[in-house]
């Protein structure tokens, strides 16, 4: 395997306090802007407003995104319907309905000169998430935090098992804080980017207590702290290179691909920096400092 480290021996255990201090910090911070600033709900949660518009020749969506970047509405939705050169726009900013359309519609007449449109519908539109697909949808998170930190239970060790859970929603409550601070909306991409965070960082801790359950059995007489080392080690150059990896095709993403996308790929980033964090300084971590306060009785041949 591609190593960009050789046998590392870095004391990844005896960092852990800080690691804690730095995380503690890091999570009181996130709840408070969390509870007290809370996130911008996209028009997918929060509705907003609708204009709905058939240009006469062929226009790109990418063209009326500059145009509307003028107006102050890089994010808003647009949508081409299928095989025509009709195209609904959605805002979820907070502005009166009838101000949206006429200073759109301005906008794309100076824009576009040459190509002739017609309104077709202007209308204030529901959220098409409901409050109650949003409750549902938090709970099913959360339930995938319980059976991920119960699957890591029974495959490897019950105390990675809640350890695990535990680092889970540190790396959500975090990415969702870097979310609010910065005012970014949470739109259904960005709910998928959540999910997928879940998937890698639970990914990355599988790799590391699988890899301390082999040590367990070749080095039963060490203490467990030395064997997660060992393997956090022995795991270091996988987690850097593939995480790396990751990382700067999301940069590219957030750089290149435009606002539409910037959101997604930055939940990415973000979730992702710290689930690889999390893998060692939060699961890992706590693991040792359980078995330190209440050893696990070894079994005898």
């Amino acid at each position: 395997m591609l190593q960009l480290i050789k046998n590392p021996h870095l004391d990844f255990m005896g960092f852990r306090k800080y690691g804690y201090i730095f995380s503690g910090l890091l999570l009181v911070i996130a709840l408070l802007l969390i509870v007290f600033k809370g996130p911008k709900l996209g028009v997918d949660f929060a509705g907003g407003a609708l204009v709905w518009v058939r240009f006469e020749q062929p226009v790109d969506v990418a063209a009326i995104r500059g145009s509307l970047g003028k107006i102050g509405q890089t994010q808003a939705s647009i949508q081409r319907l299928s095989g025509t050169n009709e195209f609904v726009i959605r805002s979820s900013s907070r502005i009166d309905l009838n101000k949206f359309a006429d200073e759109t519609l301005s906008q794309l007449k100076k824009d576009f000169p040459s190509n002739a449109f017609e309104l077709r519908s202007k209308e204030t539109v529901e959220p098409k998430i409901s409050r109650e697909l949003t409750r549902n949808t938090i709970y099913a998170v959360l339930l995938a935090l319980v059976l991920m930190g119960i699957y890591i239970w029974f495959r490897f060790d019950y105390r990675f098992g809640a350890c695990s859970a535990l680092s889970l929603f540190h790396d959500i409550a975090i990415t969702v804080a870097a979310l609010v601070l910065t005012g970014r909306e949470f739109t259904i991409p960005v709910i998928g980017a959540l999910l997928t965070i879940l998937g890698y960082s639970i990914n990355d801790t599988i790799v590391i207590s699988d890899r301390v359950r082999e040590n367990v059995k070749k080095n039963r007489s060490l203490p467990l702290k030395d064997i997660i080392n060992q393997s956090v080690n022995e795991t270091f150059s996988r987690t850097i290179l593939t995480g790396s990896a990751v990382i700067f095709t999301l940069f590219c993403l957030f750089f290149l691909g435009g606002p539409v996308i910037a959101d997604f790929a930055f939940t990415l980033i973000v979730g992702l920096i710290f689930g690889i964090y999390s893998s060692t300084f939060i699961v890992c971590a706590l693991v040792t400092d359980w078995e330190e306060k209440f050893p696990k009785k070894k079994s005898k041949k």
